[in-house]
């Protein structure tokens, strides 16, 4: 009672910085809380993103390596070496040739069995071989007739039959490790391996035996640490390595670049209770902080499996979980820290203000106590010239003020909406624009998997079977078959060096290029062709246009496949109208090929620069043509569009940056090399 009466008799001017205050003591608080939160959710989020990046990239690495491994093998079966040295029985040049492929790719043992799996020569052991080794079953699957690679588990006795020195290798004495599960076990003998075995064939229909390797991971650091060069490229936080990259056969750190506190890889150490638990026992993937050997980590594990599915490991990475921590706390204390120092401006300010706007209230107060004592003779609320008329006449001049402005607020309103619709239809010709770079850029990358993939059995199959050719007689009625193979096969050969130009083009050197000249190059090649004996050609060429910067060849690629998509869309009868010319807005070179055919139907026209899309029917033509000419220009800084009508013809429109004379800067594109970025 008694301070609900005190707060109803202090002054104006106290109760409304009071109350100000208060409302930006609560608001600036909750705000500051809201910010911070916000501020480490963000940045934590961010560190979770980055290591779940970092584990596929880990795991990219590691199936990168065995399946090297294993394409090792299959390549060196593959063909008739080990064939042709077991039918003669040449040990010496079979051992020196395996020993060969082992210490140029890097296997810690390569050997050989026959059909039952028994070794017939080991090269890191020469002198142990009879052993049976089918009971493995990566070697079991290769004595079946597949090629296969996976992790596995070797014991100490196998890994000592390959070579006594990965015996050593394997054994780990196990370091009591915090937050680790209890063991009653004190050491490690089995070793985890990159196993990869190929059968050896004398016929489609007859195995020879299997020829097996492997690289064993225990003390092995290549994937670990090529993770971790990769990845973090050395980065530290007082003192330690941000990011950590860990191989664990079972739950024991067999290859890690994880530091001990006196400056060791952590060999030895193992994973905590929880993270075993979730992923070697339930096979879960498992994404949190965790407590690493000596400190805490922004950590992801995730299970490694046998060939047979079983789980037998687990791939981590981490980073430092304080260097983040670190980064939110400068910036939270930031914050807070503006934020106090805009509080006390805001105190200041409002100090002032308040005052500003009380003083002439207490005026009007003093005046009205005065009319109240009966001095009213006259109408003083609209005539005086004190602070209540001066608050009239501003008040009016304020309301005419703001009708003013609300006529200028409707104006201005009109011309935004015109300003956002023009920007509006810009910004969806530019969306459209992106979505196809998007989509190339998409397909580029399918487009160079699926070419590397089959470029190797493609030149194998070509070999294989250009060698049968020879091996046959003249006379051989099979001699024709195999012919049309080896021509089949280059076609698809060519097929994929498309793709590959088209995913990733050659490096070229670049030079200052007139395009009138490539173009006029560009027709002299083919204008003489008997296709071009009914085509009307009609050149507009600026004399003025300056170069730009490119390779010429590829440029004069560009141009034949627009003028040649051209001449078939005109049945090699018609008109084609070329024009080059200077932008007037933004000085672009440009370059016009107009031609009188069909012209490309509306709904063809987003998919003409995609590879494989052709609208030629008879199936001529593999659509790379224009692919590879888009990807051309777009690398070089330009850009192809095209406005077509169909039975109207179509006009495709070459656009370019223009070289800078010498001093203005750095030339325009020169990423030559790269895959385009469309």
């Amino acid at each position: 009672m008694n301070s609900a009466l005190g707060f109803r008799r202090l002054s104006l001017r106290t109760k409304l910085i009071s109350g100000y205050l208060a409302i930006l003591g609560i608001g600036g608080l909750a705000t500051s809380l809201a910010g911070s939160w916000m501020v480490s959710s963000t940045i934590m989020k961010q560190a979770r993103g980055k290591v779940d990046h970092d584990l596929a990239t880990a795991r990219t690495v590691y199936e990168e390596q065995l399946e090297t491994l294993k394409h090792t093998v299959e390549l060196t079966t593959s063909g008739t070496t080990i064939q042709r040295y077991l039918a003669v029985g040449d040990s010496a040049s079979l051992f020196a040739y395996l020993d060969l492929i082992r210490r140029d790719t890097g296997f810690d043992f390569l050997s050989l069995t026959d059909e039952e799996g028994r070794v017939l020569l080991r090269v890191t052991q020469p002198d142990r071989v009879g052993d049976d080794v089918s009971q493995i079953p990566v070697i079991q699957a290769s004595l079946s007739g597949d090629v296969a690679a996976a992790t596995v588990l070797l014991s100490a006795e196998r890994l000592a039959a390959e070579d006594p020195l990965l015996r050593a290798r394997a054994h780990f004495h196990l370091v009591d490790t915090p937050h680790a599960k209890r063991l009653e076990k004190t050491e490690e003998t089995t070793g985890m391996v990159l196993l990869a075995s190929a059968p050896v064939r004398a016929s489609p229909d007859e195995i020879l035996g299997a020829l097996y390797g492997g690289v064993l991971l225990n003390r092995n650091f290549r994937i670990v640490d090529g993770v971790w060069d990769l990845i973090y490229k050395g980065e530290r936080f007082q003192g330690q390595d941000v990011g950590t990259v860990t191989i664990f056969q079972n739950d024991l750190r067999i290859s890690t670049n994880v530091k001990t506190a006196t400056g060791e890889r952590a060999l030895g150490t193992r994973v905590s209770e929880e993270v075993h638990e979730a992923v070697l026992g339930r096979g879960e993937m498992w994404r949190a902080r965790a407590f690493v050997v000596n400190d805490w980590y922004i950590s992801a594990y995730e299970p490694i499996r046998n060939h047979t599915g079983d789980i037998i490991g687990i791939l981590y990475v981490g980073v430092l979980e304080k260097a983040f921590t670190s980064v939110r706390d400068r910036i939270i204390l930031t914050f807070f820290a503006i934020a106090m120092v805009g509080f006390a401006l805001v105190i200041g300010i409002t100090y002032y203000m308040v005052r500003s706007i009380t003083r002439p209230i207490g005026e009007m107060v003093a005046a009205t106590r005065s009319i109240s004592l009966g001095r009213f003779d006259q109408e003083v609320h609209s005539t005086s010239q004190d602070e209540i008329g001066l608050l009239a006449m501003s008040f009016n001049t304020m309301l005419a003020s703001l009708r003013q402005q609300k006529h200028d607020l409707e104006e201005w309103g009109r011309t935004l909406e015109e300003k956002v619709k023009e920007r509006t239809e810009e910004l969806v010709a530019m969306q459209a624009v992106v979505a196809q770079s998007e989509r190339l850029a998409s397909i580029g990358k399918l487009a160079a998997g699926v070419a590397h993939e089959i470029n190797n059995p493609l030149g194998g199959i070509l070999s294989l079977t250009a060698l049968t050719l020879e091996d046959l007689r003249a006379d051989d009625p099979g001699r024709e078959n195999l012919a049309e193979v080896i021509n089949q096969t280059e076609r698809c050969r060519d097929i994929v060096k498309g793709l590959l130009h088209f995913s990733r083009q050659s490096v070229v050197q670049t030079e200052r290029v007139d395009l009138n000249r490539v173009l006029q190059e560009t027709l002299a090649l083919i204008e003489k062709q008997a296709l071009f004996l009914n085509i009307d050609l009609i050149k507009n060429w600026d004399p003025h246009l300056g170069p730009v910067v490119a390779n010429s060849a590829q440029m004069q690629q560009v141009f034949m496949n627009i003028i040649m998509n051209a001449v078939q869309a005109m049945k090699e009868r018609g008109t084609i109208t070329t024009v080059t010319r200077r932008s007037a807005t933004d000085g672009f070179v440009e370059v016009l090929v107009s031609d009188t055919g069909c012209g490309i139907p509306r709904e063809a026209i987003d998919h003409i620069f995609d590879p494989f899309f052709t609208s030629k029917v008879g199936g001529t033509g593999t659509g790379l043509g224009l692919s590879i000419a888009y990807g051309i220009v777009t690398k070089y800084g330009g850009n192809i569009s095209v406005v077509s009508e169909v039975d109207n013809g179509s006009t495709f429109t070459l656009r370019m940056p223009p070289a800078r004379e010498p001093g203005e800067g750095v030339l325009p594109p020169g990423n030559v090399g790269q895959a385009p970025g469309r």
